[in-house]
């Protein structure tokens, strides 16, 4: 024990740094110990705190503005170019939510990213504190200390032009109200570069024009403020950046897709054939060669023959139990649709498309009866090319079955009206008619009468939605729309025709970009008490019902790599091979090759596949699930997107390696003898 001279002696000792006492000891293994422990216990956390202030030090003093933010996105550290650029101060900053001030468009994508433990990256809108707005690109790294889901978020933005340029923010400067250059800084502007002297009084020009219009769009708005922005810069290299933007901001097409560089993308030439095709407008009249083809070979007269023989098959159709109870499970996503091709010998909608129909009331919505709508898809039904080895009927019955089963969801339940659930089936249903089996681009290289007609734009999708109206205007024992009033039948024709032209994949990321737009309107954006639930109140503007359709059968055209493994490698092998004819017709005829890669002699299925599902549906789908909960179709698509990766190393490639794969006892699909 020590006495209280030597408690004296010991607090003098660690006033003057020592901060342990040792019991003298003369045993060597108690020494070490008590070393070791100093040494885990004082040195190493005095080390990792020191270098940790300096990583603090280091993040806060540099270049690249950095929020830190926890799992509910209240701002928890901000560095001092932060304050520097947008003009809030630590304290005001810290506590708040950060999307109050920095926000991003398609912030459900951002989020769907975030919650899996992903970076993500993109353009950030950030609200200056005199309500100017600036965008910078922006990583988000989430950070686990559980390791179980994210606990903190953190946010680099890349300032490298902003930073060095962007004054102190004072209260006195606003959008409406910009800081005037001094003119020893114009002057020193205009002699160092005249021509961008030239360039700033076309850009005042333009914008005196803009300020004395009477009605101001939006987009003009953004314009002023833009060129605003580049007036008040003195970096040459922002200036130009912003010039560029409101030159983008200029064109009528701010939503047609322009695929991201991808290496991997290029690297692959089955992908970059496919994308391609598929995303690509029209070639001009002149580059082309004629062929004989033509996709309108059906006649009016000779369509509506049929139904009449058709109205009998089916009416007095005595077919298997099976078949019955095939269609019991109508609804069901592991639906047998090639099962139903054979049962009814290559006429699956007509018998898919009644009993859906049925299920949805048609008939009563419409006010017909329901030899009417039988009569209707006979007429359909028989003007599908049944040659075609991909869009024939049974694509389309599968494509209305996909969609019938989306408007199953509960989202989908509170958004669509009858009417709506009617023209999304009729859109279904005809949105292939009288497919030629052969690309809108095919069709604009060989001049054909359907190009001529369309003036090369949107071709195929334009010749669906006309004949659609025209087979069932054509005769009243095919009209469904005879009983429906004035407003109501224009109301569904304007939806019929554009869910169809909405399956044109050219226009596949406009579509989707907008989508993601109504997807980013949450409950309590901008606020602290945030909500995971969609605002629906935007969801169920007119405009934006109008993109759900537009989506919902999109995701349901393309569906089939989200469809169970053995009926996935079916429809790639159909489509395939239809490819494959169409490049042999294009080599016999010397026209235009649109997809080279696709030669059925050296073409890999597996990597077609991959590619589209990398750069085509992948993020569609997954959004889309988000949208109705539908897990199944994104877990029946990375299932088979794995599997096709090991198809691919097996070196399963030509069609005749996916025919043999078929022939395993889990992988075989009824077929007609």
């Amino acid at each position: 024990m020590l006495d209280e001279k030597d408690h004296i002696v010991a607090l003098n000792l660690l006033e003057t740094g020592f901060s342990r006492a040792l019991i003298e000891c003369s045993h060597e293994g108690i020494l070490i110990n008590e070393l070791v422990g100093i040494y885990t216990s004082s040195l190493l956390p005095r080390t990792q705190l020191a270098a940790a202030h300096a990583l603090y030090l280091a993040l806060d003093r540099c270049r690249d503005m950095v929020h830190v933010t926890n799992d509910k996105n209240i701002v928890q550290f901000l560095n001092k170019v932060s304050e520097k650029l947008l003009g809030y101060k630590t304290e005001e900053m810290m506590g708040r939510n950060l999307s109050e001030i920095v926000f991003y468009e398609n912030s459900a994508l951002m989020e769907q990213q975030l919650a899996k433990g992903r970076e993500f990256e993109g353009n950030m809108n950030c609200k200056r504190k005199n309500n100017q707005m600036i965008t910078i690109n922006c990583r988000i790294i989430p950070f686990c200390i559980t390791l179980k889901k994210p606990s903190h978020y953190i946010y680099v933005y890349d300032t490298t032009y902003l930073s060095e340029n962007s004054a102190p923010i004072s209260p006195a400067s606003s959008p409406l109200h910009p800081p005037l250059k001094t003119s020893i800084l114009s002057n020193a502007r205009k002699s160092s570069d005249v021509r961008s002297g030239v360039s700033e009084g076309r850009r005042r020009s333009s914008l005196q024009k803009l300020h004395t219009l009477q009605l101001e769009a939006p987009i003009t708005k953004v314009i002023t403020l833009l060129s605003n922005a580049v007036t008040d810069t003195t970096n040459p290299e922002t200036a130009a950046q912003i010039d560029k933007a409101i030159d983008i901001l200029k064109t009528t097409e701010l939503y047609v897709p322009h695929l991201k560089e991808d290496r991997a993308m290029y690297s692959d030439p089955v992908a970059t054939d496919l994308v391609g095709a598929l995303l690509a407008s029209p070639r001009t009249a002149w580059e082309s060669r004629r062929s004989s083809s033509d996709s309108a070979r059906l006649s009016t007269i000779k369509a509506i023959a049929y139904p009449a023989n058709s109205r009998v098959q089916v009416k007095n159709f005595r077919g298997p139990q099976e078949l019955m109870d095939i269609l019991d499970n109508s609804l069901d996503w592991n639906f047998e649709i090639f099962k139903l091709e054979v049962l009814t010998e290559k006429r699956p909608l007509v018998f898919l498309g009644l009993t859906i129909m049925n299920l949805y009331q048609v008939p009563a919505t419409l006010h017909c009866d329901e030899k009417t709508l039988q009569n209707w898809l006979a007429i359909i039904e028989h003007s599908y090319n049944a040659e075609n080895s991909y869009h024939n009927s049974t694509h389309a019955a599968d494509v209305m079955q996909a969609t019938a089963r989306f408007m199953q969801s509960k989202r989908l339940k509170e958004i669509l009206e009858p009417l709506d659930e009617v023209a999304a089936l009729i859109a279904a249903a005809a949105h292939d008619i009288d497919h030629p089996g052969r690309s809108s681009q095919f069709l604009c290289n060989a001049n054909s009468r359907l190009a001529i007609l369309y003036n090369d734009l949107s071709v195929l999708e334009s010749h669906h939605a006309a004949l659609t109206f025209k087979l069932s205007l054509s005769d009243d024992s095919v009209n469904i729309f005879k009983n429906l009033d004035r407003d109501a039948y224009k109301l569904l024709r304007q939806n019929v025709i554009d869910m169809i032209l909405a399956t044109e994949m050219t226009k596949h990321f406009e579509h989707l970009a907008k989508f993601m737009n109504v997807c980013s309107a949450r409950i309590g954006d901008g606020q602290e008490t945030y909500s995971d639930s969609l605002d629906m109140s935007v969801v169920l503007q007119p405009d934006n019902v109008i993109l759900v359709k537009r989506m919902m059968i999109k995701c349901a055209d393309v569906s089939n790599p989200t469809r169970p493994l053995k009926c996935c490698v079916e429809w790639a092998r159909r489509i395939a091979e239809e490819y494959f004819n169409q490049t042999d017709e294009e080599k016999k005829l010397k026209m235009p090759v649109v997809m080279p890669m696709f030669d059925r002699m050296t073409c890999s299925i597996p990597k077609s596949q991959i590619g589209f599902v990398d750069y085509i549906i992948n993020d569609m789908i997954e959004a889309w699930d988000v949208f109705i909960d539908m897990p199944e179709i994104v877990g029946y698509m990375r299932h088979n997107y794995e599997k096709w990766k090991e198809y691919n190393e097996q070196g399963i490639s030509t069609l005749q390696d996916v025919e043999k794969l078929q022939q395993h006892p889990e992988m075989q699909i009824p077929r007609l003898s």
